[in-house]
């Protein structure tokens, strides 16, 4: 049973083979056991390292451990086939009397499958840490886009805003003053109109490029800002929890997408707004009872946002059949994890998704409004 199933190799007190079995045969490539009956062990099957380099018989354990008549076990030896490749083994010897003398009877089984397997986790564990890193570094630059956005506006409103603002005041001042001749004080009317709309496009650039509502006071207020600025019903159902600032600010902008592509495309007479979450995701569904559809283009709103979606590991999924609405839904992991799910198929789409151009999105709602007297931006 032994000799016909397990490889069997018998060396004599001279190190040389006196028997070996069909299995052993086998692994190590040679046609018979003629080719192997009588020649020295080591020099036969076990006179290189795996690198190459030569492999002393005076530098073998198993050599060593024959001539002591010791038992010797090992998990892991390279054994040399006929044709020079090598085979991975492990080999266990214990001392055998042959022909009156001291010999070793030896069991080896082939390690080739285990050690390929072991290869291959070696491998995936590289491109696994590979792709964190890859992820890592892909969410460190969403979120340092995003402080720079946060900066832009901050000095903004520092400074381009505040300065109008002080112009405002000063022509405020000059049309209070003594006689000002008719056609002066027309241009200083027409002045101060164009300043407080300058001062009105320098708000919705702010906001376009990262709304202060957002920061300081998370997504529910943001995105209930962007509802009051629709030009259609808006229904917001977002708790008053805060999430990750990288987390809020591409929620937010999936929802500025949505409610600009709704308004340009679905012809829909509601929008519903909503997230859930759980212990790892922020899950945010933007649906409208439109005409449904929506067919993202490359290089539209809704790929951009896809694109920063999967720098966080995120997914977003867009259904949109004709005559169901448009169905937008954003998973965002609250925190690194483990390489996302497949890509999810767009189902049906037909215009470009729901996408607010930077002018058009919601902002920062401690910008200056304009001074008494002044004109007022209209909300739908």
């Amino acid at each position: 049973m032994i000799s016909g199933q397990i490889p069997l190799w018998l060396v004599d007190g001279d190190d040389r083979i006196a028997f070996v079995n069909d299995a052993a045969v086998r692994i190590l490539g040679f046609d018979s056991d003629d080719e192997l009956i009588g020649r020295p062990s080591h020099d036969s099957i076990h006179y290189k390292h795996p690198d190459g380099s030569p492999y002393p018989a005076e530098d073998c354990p198993i050599t060593h451990a024959t001539q002591r008549g010791e038992p010797i076990r090992i998990e892991r030896d390279w054994w040399v086939r006929k044709d020079g490749s090598l085979v991975p083994i492990s080999i266990h010897c214990v001392p055998l009397e042959i022909d009156g003398r001291m010999g070793t009877a030896m069991t080896f089984h082939d390690l080739t499958a285990s050690v390929q397997a072991e290869d291959e986790r070696r491998r995936l564990e590289v491109a696994r840490a590979r792709l964190g890193e890859v992820r890592a570094s892909r969410a460190r630059i969403v979120a340092a886009a995003d402080e720079q956005r946060r900066r832009v506006v901050r000095d903004l409103h520092d400074g381009a805003q505040q300065g109008l603002v002080r112009v405002v005041m000063a022509l405020q001042l000059a049309l209070r003053g003594g006689e000002i001749p008719g056609e002066v004080r027309t241009l200083i009317g027409d002045a101060l109109d164009t300043t407080r709309s300058a001062i009105d496009e320098l708000r919705d650039l702010a906001r376009g490029i990262h709304p202060a509502t957002l920061t300081h006071g998370g997504l529910a207020a943001a995105v209930q800002a962007l509802a009051n600025r629709a030009s259609l019903p808006v229904v917001v159902e977002i708790a008053d929890d805060r999430y990750p600032a990288s987390v809020e600010s591409a929620a937010y902008f999936v929802v500025a997408e949505a409610l600009t592509n709704v308004a340009k495309y679905a012809q829909a007479s509601t929008v519903r707004v909503m997230t859930t979450g759980t212990a790892s995701h922020l899950v945010l569904m933007v649906d409208d009872d439109g005409i449904g559809g929506a067919r993202p283009s490359d290089g539209g709103g809704l790929a951009g946002l896809s694109d920063r979606l999967a720098a966080l590991d995120g997914t977003l999924t867009v259904s949109s059949h004709s005559g169901d609405g448009t169905h937008i839904r954003a998973e965002i992991p609250l925190s690194p994890g483990p390489p996302p799910p497949a890509a999810t198929e767009v189902d049906a789409p037909r215009h470009e998704g729901r996408g607010a151009r930077p002018q058009d999105r919601a902002g920062d709602d401690r910008a200056i409004r304009p001074a008494a007297g002044g004109r007022r931006r209209r909300r739908p």
